[in-house]
């Protein structure tokens, strides 16, 4: 049950390259990266004479694992006399609270990369320098997008899902796009009527060379000018960073029942029931994603 309500809550850690460390391989896993060859102006072959050899660059990049978890005591009395079905109660919000945590850990470490776009009230990009100048009107937009795809296959970053970018957008951002004139003429024009039109479902699904995935999880703070919410939109392509798990420590439910405590609850007064997991992540490329800094015609930060 904890898994199923997990797998519900978990968007970050699905894109990631996955690469556990399997049992006794120690606290850290290195994930490397064969760089191409440069290309030089093209020269040809001198007949009979071989051309100089070109080594191999082969990056790394490490990664430390940490360990979750949280537990909740339920008394004897509780767990006996309770009109709900108190274990399973406390396993399924423990699912959503683990999905959300290790969540976390992810989007976290993804949303601190280095190539960062700030949205803008022009017609043209680039009009703010930090995420302080971010303010009213700044949205997320059609313009805002197709420079974030520019921007990742100028850095030969390889789709993730059928063909498409992936972006990770708030409900906030949802609505300004299926507000926006493009995106709105694109889905009432190009795409399949019916209920699975994004104007029907209210769900973005693709646009622009980007597959949009909604969640609350979504990076939001009033950082932005006079205090206005600025929300971190990642779009990103295949390997962009790199999702790390212990092999022998997956996400599990732990229930002590009462009576298993010994001289701890020499009365067994009480059982416990939590959760743990073991995962971190690390980004690979930071030329593979971007980070969209922008504001929200909500306005109000999370």
């Amino acid at each position: 049950q904890l898994l199923e309500v997990v797998r519900e809550n978990l968007v970050y850690a699905n894109y990631g390259l996955e690469k556990n460390i399997p049992a006794r391989g120690g606290k850290s896993v290195e994930f490397r990266r064969f760089e191409k060859f440069p290309v030089a102006s093209a020269s040809a072959l001198t007949e009979g004479t071989a051309p100089a050899s070109i080594p191999g660059t082969i990056s790394t990049v490490a990664a430390t694992i940490s360990q979750y978890g949280a537990y909740s005591q339920i008394s004897d009395l509780l767990g006996v006399q309770s009109y709900d079905p108190i274990i399973g109660e406390y396993v399924d919000k423990f699912g959503i609270q683990a999905g959300e945590y290790l969540d976390t850990v992810v989007r976290d470490v993804v949303r601190a990369g280095t190539t960062i776009q700030y949205a803008s009230t022009a017609s043209t990009i680039g009009g703010v320098a930090n995420t302080n100048g971010i303010g009213s009107g700044m949205y997320l937009n059609s313009a805002e997008l197709r420079e974030a795809r520019r921007t990742l296959a100028r850095s030969a970053a390889k789709p993730l899902v059928d063909g498409k970018y992936i972006c990770i957008i708030h409900p906030d951002i949802t609505k300004d796009l299926l507000a926006d004139p493009d995106v709105k003429d694109t889905f009432l024009h190009a795409t399949d009527k019916g209920n699975s039109n994004p104007l029907v479902s209210g769900v973005m699904g693709d646009w622009g060379g980007f597959r949009f995935v909604e969640t609350n999880q979504v990076f939001n703070r009033a950082s932005g000018m006079s205090g206005a919410g600025v929300y971190s939109v990642m779009c990103f392509g295949k390997e962009a960073y790199g999702v790390t798990k212990l092999d022998t420590q997956q996400l599990r439910t732990i229930i002590h029942p009462a009576g298993s405590g010994g001289p701890i609850a020499p009365l067994d007064q009480y059982s416990t029931v939590g959760w743990k997991a073991a995962e971190t992540a690390v980004r690979l490329n930071e030329n593979w994603m971007v980070r969209i800094e922008c504001n929200s015609s909500f306005a109000t930060a999370a």
